[in-house]
């Protein structure tokens, strides 16, 4: 049976080699320390690293294999934000930006990562800066632009083996902070960013000058060249990295330096001069946020959200597959890749159903072997008078599972989701996320006229919590599940819902109050029971196991339903007959 499923995807692959490559981001699990933007992310084999960012000194380090963070010593150099680094084989180099007294420090650092040491270097010879390039191309590092008390737009080399800085030539474009910058083979690449006067692809009517020019370095000859311009919106303040013989920039601020309208991926092709837009990743643009790459995929995190009043520092992290050259080498796994060349650990050697609100959901399983069964709310006892022999479970969950699916926020006001139900049933309890501790709540139930039909009030703590709120809810359309006006302090998405979610086939959520349909309001993983009503007495007794009953008779034969004072015979469905005796 394995072998005869391991053809059938060996077949797909073959037949659609590309068809799985680079079309869908992956949420990871979540950074779980503070937010910040301008991070200074990289990684090594197995390994990623965040170091400072938002005027911190705390470094964090991600294991891949085993999905976890930790925090390690502080960065020595003390706490800075807008500071940059990267990483050049198993050491890593930062250095720049402005400290909390808004100084610019030169001092200059690498990072032993198999040691975890660090050692200060030469400083930089000339003025500290804010938000400069900075590549690698051999053993060389290239740094410059930024901006300090204006735009700069020079261009330094350091000379990692003899630990030397050197002036090259300038930027042939304007000055400028904030670029796009990457290197591919013997070539360093700079372009867009915030620049001080009129350039091109910068909006005259905006109050900043964004810039979509892009520039090729020549570490040879010392050389720029001016290269077509970016092919979409001028752009500043992203992320950007290189990946086998492509570079890739990702979301930022577009050419009025606010948000772009989504988290935009591009690619460029080096040898056919081209620019190629992949898929954004989910939720909304982030200003100044971080990347680190580990099996052939980009991992994205941190930085800013501006969309958000206030703005908030998203925690979601999330994966993109940049190559099949990783993945599963193991013919006998499920999902055995013949065109991997790398095994990335992700071989899958457990089937079975992967989807975590259907009744035969398997934690263990790594494959979807398509057996899910849906669960199906109501009554499941056959002497019930609503009695479902549809039913297959009486206590159903869903909505979204949390609230990780895509960025959000700490929400005041009365915002709820709308829904139908198709059978009389009970809203049991959700998990919320509070923002505050000791935060009074009052949660909603409303008709489609929006008048309150049942309410509970309970004082949260912070973070996600389940509670109780047995809202009777009977047939109907256009029900709200919301909260007073007076609560706030409660995690809304701002993206990323996929109404309808079907809760057991007896709950409809359609939509939000809000004017995006992409927005998801504070009712997380929503518990929805049933009962089975008219229940003789005898069926609740636990001798029964489960069998169904024919017929009751008491010591005289006749048919009877009373189950105190009695000696009573009872007729099971496998042809024996049990007798009890009940007393008052």
């Amino acid at each position: 049976m394995i072998m005869d499923v391991k053809k059938k995807i060996l077949v797909l692959t073959l037949l659609f080699p590309f068809f799985s490559i680079s079309q869908n981001w992956t949420q990871e699990s979540s950074f779980p320390y503070p937010g910040v933007h301008h991070p200074i992310t990289f990684s090594y084999e197995q390994y990623a690293f965040v170091v400072s960012g938002s005027n911190t000194d705390n470094v964090y380090k991600y294991d891949k294999t085993n999905d976890t963070w930790v925090e390690l010593s502080p960065f020595p150099g003390g706490e800075r934000g807008y500071a940059y680094g990267l990483v050049v084989g198993s050491k890593a180099y930062m250095g720049f930006g402005s400290d909390p007294n808004s100084n610019f420090p030169t001092d200059w650092w690498e990072y032993d990562i198999i040691n975890d040491s660090w050692q200060q270097k030469s400083s930089f010879p000339d003025n500290g800066r804010n938000h400069p390039a900075m590549v690698s191309v051999g053993d060389k590092i290239y740094m410059g632009c930024g901006s300090n008390t204006a735009n700069l737009g020079d261009w330094y080399e350091y000379d990692i083996i003899n630990d030397q800085w050197t002036r090259k030539a300038d930027i042939i474009g304007n000055d400028r902070h904030h670029p796009f910058y990457f290197s591919i083979g013997n070539y360093a690449y700079v372009g867009f960013g915030h620049g001080s006067s009129s350039g091109p692809g910068s909006n005259p009517s905006a109050s900043s000058y964004i810039y979509n020019d892009f520039y090729r370095y020549d570490p040879a000859n010392d050389s720029w060249t001016q290269l077509s311009d970016f092919p979409s919106e001028a752009r500043v303040a992203g992320t950007q990295f290189s990946y086998g013989d492509y570079g890739y920039v990702l979301s930022g601020d577009g050419d009025d330096h606010g948000p772009l309208n989504n988290g935009e991926l591009w690619q460029y092709d080096p040898i056919n001069y081209s620019w190629t837009q992949l898929p954004s990743h989910p939720g909304d643009a982030i200003w100044a946020p971080g990347n680190f790459i580990i099996d052939c995929s980009v991992y994205f995190l941190l930085g800013q959200n501006n969309n958000t009043i206030p703005s908030t520092y998203p925690s979601n992290i999330y994966s993109y597959k940049l190559s099949f050259d990783c993945g599963c080498t193991d013919p006998i796994a499920y999902n055995f890749s013949n065109l991997a060349i790398y095994d990335d650990g992700s071989c899958c050697y457990v089937t079975g159903c992967t989807d975590p609100y259907a009744i035969n959901y398997d934690s263990l399983a790594c494959f979807d072997d398509a057996s899910c069964i849906s669960p199906v709310l109501g009554c499941t006892n056959s002497t019930a008078s609503n009695f479902n022999p549809n039913a297959n479970i009486m206590t159903a969950f869903g909505g979204e599972l949390d609230n990780m699916f895509s960025t959000g926020s700490y929400f005041q006001g009365n915002q709820h989701l709308v829904f139908e139900a198709s059978i009389d049933c009970n809203i049991k309890s959700a998990i919320f996320y509070s923002d505050i501790n000791n935060n009074q709540v009052t949660f909603e139930l409303r008709n489609a006229n929006g008048t309150v039909i049942d309410d509970t009030t309970h004082f949260l703590d912070s973070g996600p919590q389940r509670l109780e709120l047995n809202f009777n809810v009977t047939i109907g359309n256009n029900y709200q599940l919301g909260i007073s006006s007076n609560n706030s302090s409660l995690y809304r998405n701002n993206s990323g819902a996929q109404y309808p979610y079907n809760i057991g086939g007896a709950i409809d959520i359609t939509g939000s109050s809000a004017s995006s349909s992409s927005y998801y309001y504070f009712y997380y993983n929503i518990e929805v029971e049933t009962e089975c009503l008219n229940v003789s007495e005898i069926n609740q007794y636990s001798f029964l196991k489960n069998k169904e009953i024919i017929s009751v008779f008491d010591i005289f034969g006749k048919e009877t339903s009373t189950s105190t004072g009695k000696v009573l015979f009872f007729l099971l469905d496998d042809g024996k007959v049990e007798k009890k005796i009940f007393f008052d």
